[in-house]
């Protein structure tokens, strides 16, 4: 279980700095997600790289928590919810909406359903760990 607790922060630490990539990179955005309409405005690239920042930060926050696993598996719960529950749902309603295609999301639909699988067994192992 301690691999599987390891091997979740690494799979976060690298999903986000490939995430935080694609918000500073439009063009790497076209090409995985192909969204119909992606207008490069000033006010959008203003909004990604702010939340390019914060993706940077949590990439950070990941590799901090890793270096002591089972003491700040806390970050694990944090990362599940709000952050990948909420990503989830934007991926839903951008789906929705017809912006980016099914086919296109459903790549990033199932690495969330990894996370959860790998994230909830690693927190609650780490948290037994402490008892």
């Amino acid at each position: 279980m301690r691999k599987l607790l390891l091997a979740s922060y690494w799979v976060g630490i690298i999903a986000d700095a490939m995430a935080t990539v694609m918000l500073y990179s439009p063009t790497v955005v076209k090409l995985t997600l192909q969204p119909a309409h992606l207008e490069t405005t000033p006010i959008f690239l203003y909004v990604s790289r702010i939340a390019g920042a914060l993706m940077l930060g949590w990439t950070l926050l990941l590799y901090w928590a890793k270096r002591r696993p089972i003491e700040r598996a806390d970050i694990l719960l944090f990362t599940l919810f709000p952050v990948v529950t909420i990503l989830a749902i934007a991926a839903i309603l951008v789906i929705k909406s017809n912006e980016i295609l099914i086919q296109n999301m459903i790549p990033m639909l199932l690495f969330y359903v990894v996370l959860f699988s790998m994230y909830i067994p690693s927190y609650i192992w780490a948290k037994k760990q402490q008892q």
